[in-house]
């Protein structure tokens, strides 16, 4: 029946070709879906980091900070003392706060 190589070619050729593919699921794979992953992180990459973090946020607020600079560099002068007195200034600064809101909210 099967007699003739080119009999079984013409009619079984599409079945052979799908599972040597491997039902094209490789190929589906490569040009489909890590195409479209590549485009998606390659539109992050760009629109994301480059553009937001990069640009806006770092370069973008870089150019903003001459007056904090400033101020900073006074307030950082490597002196332990320094650093213990803004310290408490900042425990004070809380613990107004939590009292503000308790006494706010007690009732007597």
């Amino acid at each position: 029946m099967w007699a003739d190589a080119a009999v079984r070619v013409r009619v079984l050729g599409w079945l052979y070709r799908v599972l040597t593919h491997k039902y094209y699921f490789d190929w589906f794979n490569e040009q489909v879906l890590a195409a479209l992953a590549r485009l998606i992180g390659v539109g992050l990459w760009k629109g994301g980091d480059e553009a937001l973090i990069d640009g806006a946020m770092v370069n973008g607020s870089a150019g903003h900070r001459g007056l904090d600079r400033s101020l900073l560099r006074r307030i950082q002068s490597g002196y332990l003392y320094s650093y213990a007195f803004w310290m408490m200034i900042g425990l004070a600064v809380l613990l107004a706060w939590f009292l503000g809101r308790f006494l706010a909210h007690a009732h007597y």
